[in-house]
């Protein structure tokens, strides 16, 4: 058992992330009305969420608009069974405001132009976990800072080609930056065969990428009360820097100097991890005027393992909303929405090594619009939840079966001018 708990702090060298992380293509729902119909939008994008969904969109806007207020609170929970001793469950914690999306769109000659920035993904952590007396440890204490996020800032520009069809780019700026903290002290008991008393282990780690993110898009009226789009995009980094950094200290019952000791040093790397390709198409149906049907898919391609980035395997996600005006003021939106795992499926042939989360994640999203003149107030909540296998324990036979449960309650404002 004390192996395996030993084992356990590696696992804090390279942890599960919460919600920056690249095991699913779909993190975050952005937007206004995109967000309150699961982000089924690239044949809708008619406001400045197209920017984001398909910059075709925008070139129907009716006139200039601005969502200048998009917030999340968003909180998530992930559960390892029997984790530890493979006895315990282990649970991680996220809690977090965003300020989710941001977007303005302006006609400009016959073009409609715009600029946006949304948070695609992110996580922020703090927590202080205690285990008590089990096998020869005494007591295991975990802390563990953990915060990473995506930004993508641009312009982009959309036109109409005829009354039925049109073509956007927008041309986004990605960014992260990501900083993880995890200090852990284990005390052992007498009956220690080792003849240990204390461990601790310190480790950093901070990644930053700079990076483009295009994105082309074209949207299609082929009949009436029928839209289509077709968007397209790839992350391309221009330059990453990552550095870590671990400390180790082992003492025996003297506690004079240490046993076993690993001292700072701070290691750097340049890798570029390769992101996917990924293609989004839509199709929305307008069968009254108070009634819109929309669905998306979301294919995301492999992409290749470079340096120490994992390769990940292609996805095929959905997406599907609805949004109905009871009277002329008020409108419903919901939807729901996939993120299906990019990693493989855990192997129990290979237990005993740490292996990926593979955690496909379904979520439900709902809000409730009021008008009031060119502007509009919206109120909503989005619910997520997932459940899969993980190894994250080395040199132990257990496969640990891993739950994700996610709520985000969010609030917009919009204005048309």
């Amino acid at each position: 058992m004390t192996r395996q708990v030993l084992a356990l702090l590696v696992l804090y060298i390279a942890p599960p992330s919460l919600y920056a992380n690249p095991n699913h293509n779909i993190n975050q729902v952005v937007g206004d009305r995109a967000l309150g119909m699961a982000g089924a939008y690239a044949a809708i994008s008619d406001d400045p969420a197209g920017m984001y969904y398909n910059p075709a969109g925008i070139a129907y806007s009716r006139s200039a608009n601005i969502s200048a207020n998009v917030n999340t609170v968003q909180s998530l929970n992930i559960t390892y069974q029997d984790a530890l001793a493979e006895e315990f469950d282990y649970n991680r914690n996220s809690f977090q405001v965003l300020p989710n999306f941001f977007g303005v769109v302006q006609p400009l000659g016959g073009w409609m132009v715009g600029f946006s920035s949304s948070i695609v993904d992110s996580a922020q952590e703090n927590q202080d976990q205690s285990f008590l007396a089990f096998d020869h440890i005494e007591s295991l204490i975990l802390n563990i800072s953990n915060l990473d996020t995506v930004y993508n800032v641009g312009p982009t520009v959309a036109k109409k080609l005829n009354d039925d069809l049109s073509i956007g780019l927008s041309l986004h700026f990605h960014y992260r930056r990501a900083e993880f903290v995890n200090n852990q002290f284990v005390k052992y008991n007498a009956t220690d065969e080792n003849n240990r008393d204390t461990q601790w282990v310190n480790y950093y780690r901070k990644l930053s990428e700079q990076g483009v993110r295009p994105k082309l898009g074209i949207q299609w009226s082929p009949l009436p009360h029928w839209s289509l789009g077709l968007m397209v995009d790839k992350t391309f980094l221009v330059s990453a820097t990552e550095t870590r950094q671990l400390a180790r200290c082992v003492t025996d019952s003297t506690a004079v100097g240490c046993l076993t000791e690993q001292v700072p040093e701070i290691i750097t790397y340049q890798d570029t991890r390769t992101y996917p390709w990924q293609v989004r198409t839509g199709i929305a149906w307008f069968p009254s005027s108070v009634l819109l049907i929309s669905a998306d898919a979301i294919y995301s391609t492999s992409s290749a393992a470079i340096g120490g980035f994992s390769g990940r395997e292609p996805t095929l996600d959905g997406a599907v909303g609805l949004e109905w005006y009871w009277t002329p003021r008020w409108a419903l939106r919901a939807g729901l929405y996939t993120a299906f795992a990019s990693t493989p499926e855990v192997d129990p042939t290979r237990s005993g090594q740490v292996q990926e989360a593979h955690i496909d994640i379904y979520g439900v999203t709902s809000s409730i619009t009021r008008f009031n003149e060119g502007s509009a107030i919206s109120i909503g909540l989005m619910g997520n939840y997932g459940n899969g296998d993980s190894q994250i324990v080395e040199d132990s036979t257990t496969i640990q079966q891993t739950t994700i449960l996610g709520m985000t309650a969010f609030f917009t404002t919009s204005y048309r001018y």
